[in-house]
């Protein structure tokens, strides 16, 4: 009888992860699908599930045409999204490191007005942001799409968690061979903190990747655009787009597919670690 739960149990869970993956695969096929497929052919109803009718017509306009700047819209989203990131698990991690293991004054005052920030929408900040960005002189630069995104709150307080738990004799270790600070900080803090900066390094570049209304008002150079403002903007170049926007739009998973497949194994071990020590 036991046995018999059991089994039936374990179909119940093959056919919801069945149809959860479905419910993620299927979009995707049918955006790969209509990306080969002719505009006026995009919408029909019922869709197809094979681009039998298709062709490489609407990559051969994203990459050679002369209508839209994809190439650049890529790489600008490419160097924005990697540095960001670069930038950001540095950042993060030095902070989180600071207030894990360091003691100043207003220490704990800081980290609770860091904290707070997390709770505060991100469309408040984004006026005075661009006052600030406008008066530097960063619009329609690689600067003023980038260093507004690289202090994270939510960075700071996940890699102070994960520091925090770490034994201090490591450190104390490392200082009787000679190590100062950032020879501590950079030889055995930064290496042991890895699936943590994963996790970050995920979420972050996700979001960076796929962030409007910040590149939408910080550019007006079409060649300084990332990817979600351009593919936003190609129905203004005609009302037969739908093909080369299909097309744009599953080139622009790519990376994130790539991402994850890469990082996966530091994510899943991060969030893991982080469950066990929570």
């Amino acid at each position: 009888m036991v046995r018999d739960k059991i089994g039936i149990l374990a179909i119940v869970k093959y056919i919801v992860l069945v149809v959860i993956s479905g419910g993620i695969v299927i979009p995707i096929w049918l955006l790969f699908v209509s990306s080969f497929r002719q505009t006026t052919n995009v919408m029909t109803y019922p869709p197809k599930l094979w681009p039998d009718d298709g062709d490489f017509a609407n990559y051969i306009e994203l990459f050679f045409g002369t209508t839209f700047s994809f190439g650049r819209w890529f790489l600008n989203s490419l160097i924005v999204a990697g540095l960001s990131t670069g930038l950001t698990l540095l950042v993060c991690s030095l902070a989180g490191y600071a207030f894990a293991r360091r003691e100043f004054p207003g220490k704990n005052i800081m980290f609770v007005l860091i904290i707070s920030t997390m709770m505060v929408p991100s469309i408040v900040s984004l006026i005075p942001s661009y006052l600030i960005v406008d008066k530097l002189g960063w619009t329609n630069s690689y600067l003023g799409l980038i260093i507004p995104t690289v202090a994270s709150a939510f960075g700071v307080f996940l890699l102070r968690q994960f520091i925090q738990v770490l034994p201090k004799e490591l450190e104390e270790s490392a200082k009787l061979d000679g190590c100062g600070d950032y020879g501590i900080f950079f030889r055995i803090i930064f290496p042991i903190i890895g699936p943590s900066l994963g996790v970050l390094a995920i979420f972050h570049f996700v979001g960076n990747w796929g962030s409007l209304i910040w590149p939408l008002i910080i550019t007006t150079d079409a060649q300084m655009q990332t990817l979600p403002v351009g593919i936003a903007g190609m129905k203004t170049y005609g009302s037969n787009t739908s093909g080369e926007i299909m097309a744009a739009t599953f080139l622009s998973f790519i990376p994130l597919f790539i991402v994850f497949l890469f990082a996966r194994e530091k994510f899943i071990e991060g969030v893991t670690a982080g469950a066990v020590k929570g």
